[in-house]
């Protein structure tokens, strides 16, 4: 089983580097710093294959796919991941924005326990703050995948293509697309990945 990470950013876009992000603790602008160090540094250890989907800078041990801003806003998500996902070889994809990170460990324990299980089509992982190690929302009270970081199995995203919906909410209409698609959904607690740009407040 092969396993790719796709990874969509924005944070070289000189048009947003500079925004305050009301939900974040930084500029999108930290989130060059926050994506070589927090994820870039090691990922490649672990994935077969790592990719950075949007606005970003060419690099080792990583392939960068250039995808021009449509909107600047949540909506350009589904565009750097869906362009990513296409110059993905992976039979998993694993999704994550820029500020967030799996877990040291992630695709061993992804490859480990559900390579060969038949029960799932996506994996929400469990949330943590990066600092405090709190639980943090990944929709799973709420009954929709949270958008933050997911693992996908390839004929879903071929089947739901990304860019299917055009909502900054994406991560509602989504899942509603991939259960009419058969998908079999779980949140699960033995993969984690980190939000590494939460407020320390955040709950």
């Amino acid at each position: 089983m092969k396993t790719s990470l796709i990874v969509n950013t924005a944070c070289m876009d000189p048009l947003v580097r500079s925004n305050q992000n009301m939900y974040r603790a930084t500029s999108y602008a930290s989130r060059r710093t926050i994506l070589h160090s927090g994820v870039l540094s090691w990922a490649h250890e672990e994935f077969d294959e790592v990719i950075v989907a949007g606005t970003f800078e060419s690099g080792e041990n990583y392939q960068n796919i250039d995808v021009e801003p449509r909107y600047r806003d949540r909506r350009d998500a589904l565009y750097q991941r869906e362009y990513g996902a296409r110059h993905s070889t992976g039979d998993i994809l694993v999704f994550c924005h820029d500020d967030h990170t799996p877990a040291r460990g992630f695709a061993k324990t992804l490859k480990s326990r559900y390579s060969r299980k038949k029960d799932w089509d996506l994996l929400v992982p469990l949330r943590r703050h990066s600092l405090t190690k709190e639980i943090l929302n990944n929709g799973k009270d709420s009954g929709y995948m949270g958008g933050h970081c997911l693992v996908m199995k390839r004929w879903l995203w071929a089947e739901v293509p990304w860019v299917l919906v055009d909502t900054e909410w994406w991560d509602t209409s989504m899942t509603r697309l991939w259960q009419e698609a058969g998908g079999k959904l779980l949140w699960v607690d033995d993969l984690e990945h980190l939000d590494l740009e939460a407020l320390e407040t955040e709950t």
